[in-house]
């Protein structure tokens, strides 16, 4: 007797579950803030993605300049190109602290 009660309750359950309005919050507030966590965590993937793309972008371009300078197809002053070096990474470096810690704040 005690199996078959536990079959019933588990039947109930497994059809209670497959009902979706059964296991939707009811409170409209609670339904907005899930909501509003799903828009922030979409809109953080797309700011999170174009960073990422605009460093890839400039760290390729710096790369390129560094390798023409290197193969002399390009000459600049020492001090500029250590400058244009050095703001570069300083600014990359920059841009991945901000991300992170606005994108990925610590609660």
């Amino acid at each position: 007797m005690a199996d078959e009660e536990k079959k019933a309750l588990a039947s109930l359950i497994k059809t209670n579950l497959q009902d979706k309005n059964k296991t939707t919050p009811t409170d409209p507030l609670v339904r907005e803030k899930v909501e509003d966590f799903k828009a922030d965590r979409e809109l953080k993937k797309f700011y999170a993605n174009w960073f990422i793309k605009i460093l890839i972008a400039q760290l390729v371009v710096m790369n390129l300049l560094f390798f023409c300078v290197g193969f002399q197809c390009l000459a600049f002053d020492e001090w500029s190109l250590n400058l244009y070096m050095g703001g570069t990474l300083a600014e990359v470096f920059g841009v991945i602290f901000v991300i992170t810690k606005n994108l990925f704040p610590t609660k």
